[in-house]
């Protein structure tokens, strides 16, 4: 069995099991820890697990994965305000980082005329500010998650790791009052934490149909979240996030 074969084998397992261990996948494949441990690097940097200490665990669960290409025709309305309602906190000549989601994608066609550094790890974003000459642009590298159309991964972690932007515009899978904001992937949510990381302000852009789930893998609390634009929240709901320092933002009148 070759490299290629076994790592697919380690997959299968892991779809199955949902971990693994270094010490068993060695005497399974008859190859050294030192082997197993280079192929779990390889398939972390893929995006594909998250390595332990010992073994690995399931990067995300496959059959709850929902593709960008879809999820970002629904509620298309109110991503597309929320993302105009973003527009306002943008100052020119400023740097910002634009994540991957389906809510933060509409953001780039009401910025394109507008002096900026953009940096992303989104290849939607990528592919629409490509063309706009007032922008600079600049890309991670790393894993491409097909999913989400983004770049995730160890060297996603290493370009954001070395700069600095003053406003994130953060995207996720789910959003709860006690248990924060949250997505599918663990590898995702480590490259989204380190972006929190390297800005000055963060801006959560996410609809209400997010609000009150929880996805596999923590993003951050609600107190690493400077501003957060909805197009609906009820009124307690906002009150809570206030008493953790959240500015919140709904793009259009509610009661409640």
């Amino acid at each position: 069995m070759n490299a290629y074969e076994r790592k697919i084998e380690i997959l299968k397992m892991l779809e199955k099991e949902g971990k693994v261990q270094i010490k068993e996948l060695s005497d399974l494949f008859s190859v050294t820890k030192v082997t197993i441990r280079n192929d779990l690097e390889d398939l972390e940097k893929r995006g594909l697990l998250v390595r332990t200490h010992g073994g690995a665990l399931l990067a995300e669960n496959k059959q709850l994965i929902r593709f960008i290409s879809k999820t970002i025709h629904e509620m298309e309305r109110e991503k597309e305000s929320i993302a105009r309602e973003a527009t306002r906190l943008i100052t020119p000549s400023s740097t910002i980082m634009i994540d991957s989601g389906s809510t933060t994608a509409f953001l780039p066609r009401f910025i394109r005329d507008t002096k900026l550094t953009v940096i992303t790890n989104s290849l939607l974003v990528m592919e629409e500010l490509s063309g706009a000459s007032n922008i600079e642009l600049l890309v991670s590298g790393g894993a491409l998650r097909r999913s989400s159309m983004a770049l995730i991964g160890d060297t996603a972690r290493f370009f954001f790791n070395q700069i600095n932007a003053d406003l994130l515009f953060l995207g996720a899978t789910a959003m709860s009052l006690n248990k924060g904001v949250s997505c599918s992937n663990l590898v995702e949510a480590s490259t989204k934490r380190l972006m929190i990381e390297s800005s000055e302000r963060i801006c959560l852009l996410a609809d209400s149909s997010k609000l009150g789930k929880v996805a596999m893998a923590h993003i951050c609390n609600w107190d690493d979240i400077d501003i957060l634009i909805t197009d609906s929240m009820p009124r307690e709901d906002r009150r809570v996030l206030m008493e953790f320092g959240v500015e919140v933002i709904i793009t259009k009148s509610q009661g409640g």
